[in-house]
């Protein structure tokens, strides 16, 4: 009998100031533009959409998002970003 263990993949973005309202994660398919995949507030710790974790860490300045690699479709290029406004359904 096989035995499916589920392993997660982690990314890290460093940042240096600390002025914005939250961190977002998106991700790009080859031949096609950047897509929205999850965002967290400022004022929080953790973050979880469905197979995405994205955690900060306000004083090392690091942002993580732990990416369960048993979903398919999660092969593409990560882009981390900060934004000084704040999106609807994001903070509250």
């Amino acid at each position: 009998q096989e035995q499916v263990k589920q392993k997660v993949s982690i990314l890290n973005c460093s940042y240096e100031k600390a002025g914005f309202d939250y961190l977002l994660w998106h991700w790009q398919y080859p031949g096609k533009g950047p897509a929205f995949l999850i965002a967290i507030c400022s004022v929080m710790n953790e973050m979880e959409d469905g197979s995405f974790t994205v955690s900060l860490n306000k004083s090392g300045k690091q942002l993580s998002l732990h990416i369960a690699t048993s979903q398919p479709g999660a092969s593409a290029t990560y882009i981390c970003a900060a934004s000084a406004g704040c999106s609807p359904g994001t903070c509250s």
